[in-house]
């Protein structure tokens, strides 16, 4: 069954699984297998059986099925095949409150979904599951992933812009306790906050540039050094953030692009005393010593 269903040889495969089944019912992998040769060839009534009879084989020989995510994913993307988007929302949402940490991996474990529009229903249908149980940065993840499969749907264009609105202000919330935890020299609980606040909103060259620095106060520069990277790709014409990030390589020992960076920034502001002072310490440094 296995290697018909690799040779697209649908029709062949289930009478090898049911073969298989008939011999061995509780045989898990079989149910798998069947399930997703009947989806292939669009009988998704008896796929969606399939996999509720392999979801039971499973949790009868557990250590000869498939993991209870991967089963539920089969059962919600057939259902997706059939048009049963409620359906399919509803397994997928038992799947969030019971295996939260495999949610990112459902599309990856995925057998069913091969076309684009089929894929972008799934990932449509995930952004509202995380919607409504408040994770608005993944909803806005998923439904961007959504929209680059299929542009043209108007529900997630519109499911799109309410998450990134509850993104932006969610982030606005979070900010000044980001800001008073730095005054008040509470560094590890202000890297915590910046974090959270960059993760909601990866977009915003701020949030970027205060996470940095929180990261850096924390004498965490690895870290320090990418975000205030990110900074810099957001708003490339900012020169805190430019001078920040030449600073950053400058105390790692990265001297040619902390350079570069310097000079970027003195081309915007270029009387800017802070890069100045930072450019001249630079160049004592580089400079060759004198003659003996």
């Amino acid at each position: 069954g296995v290697l018909l269903f690799a040779q697209s040889r649908f029709e062949e495969s289930v009478k090898s699984y049911q073969a298989a089944l008939a011999s061995r019912p509780w045989l898990a992998q079989a149910h798998l297998g069947l399930a997703s040769a009947l989806t292939r060839l669009g009988r998704t009534d008896e796929a969606t059986r399939a996999a509720q009879l392999q979801l039971a084989a499973a949790a009868a020989h557990a250590p000869l099925g498939y993991p209870e995510h991967v089963l539920l994913t089969l059962m919600s993307e057939a259902h997706v095949l059939a048009g049963e988007h409620a359906e399919a929302r509803a397994v997928l949402t038992r799947v969030l409150r019971e295996h939260p940490e495999h949610v990112p991996a459902l599309l990856a474990y995925s057998r069913l979904v091969r076309s684009n529009v089929r894929l972008a229903l799934t990932l449509a249908n995930l952004g509202v599951i995380y919607s409504e149980t408040g994770r608005q940065a993944d909803a806005e993840d998923a439904y961007r992933k959504a929209l680059m499969h299929s542009p043209h749907m108007a529900d997630t264009h519109y499911n799109l812009s309410a998450a990134a609105a509850a993104v932006r202000v969610i982030t606005q919330l979070i900010t000044p306790s980001g800001q008073l935890l730095l005054e008040q020299n509470r560094v590890a609980e202000a890297v915590a906050v910046w974090l959270k606040a960059a993760t909601l909103d990866p977009s915003d060259a701020t949030t970027a540039f205060n996470t940095a620095t929180a990261l850096r106060l924390a004498g965490d520069n690895a870290n320090a050094e990418a975000f205030y990277r990110r900074a810099v790709l957001l708003n490339p014409k900012d020169v805190t953030s430019l001078r920040n990030l030449g600073a950053m390589l400058h105390l790692t020992g990265q001297l040619q692009e902390a350079r570069q960076l310097y000079e970027r920034a003195l081309s915007l502001a270029p009387h800017d005393p802070h890069t100045l002072t930072n450019l001249a310490r630079l160049s004592a440094l580089t400079r060759p010593p004198p003659p003996l």
